[in-house]
């Protein structure tokens, strides 16, 4: 299964249109039908932008038969199962830094319940 039948899939299963995805994405209907239809290929933040809005793993988009996705204008290719995506460092150092921010902030709110509870 390609990408854009895994994306339509995937809407069609969230019972989304086309309009609202790329009203998401900030994209025009067009663009959002074009990756769809395999005509052209979302960057990889996209795709991270898809996953989220319609509750599936990135990797359900990225695994398979053969998928290409753009990233920065390097090309990542994913063949059966295995996705290889070349990471920039200051990619890296963004979700770590995210992922630190909301052990922060979950560590916070675990401190505000506590003071309810007492």
């Amino acid at each position: 299964m390609t990408l854009g039948e895994k994306l339509k899939k995937a809407r069609i299963n969230k019972n989304f249109t086309q309009e609202y995805l790329a009203e998401v994405l900030n994209v025009s209907q067009k663009t959002y039908s074009n990756f769809e239809n395999d005509k052209s290929k979302p960057d990889f933040h996209q795709v991270e932008d898809i996953a989220k809005v319609l509750e599936v793993s990135v990797l359900d988009f990225l695994t398979g038969d053969n998928i290409t996705v753009n990233q920065n204008n390097n090309e990542v290719a994913i063949a059966q199962n295995y996705a290889t995506i070349n990471v920039s460092e200051k990619l890296i150092e963004q979700y770590e830094q995210r992922l630190k921010d909301k052990d922060e902030e979950i560590a916070y709110l675990k401190q505000l319940l506590d003071k309810k509870k007492s």
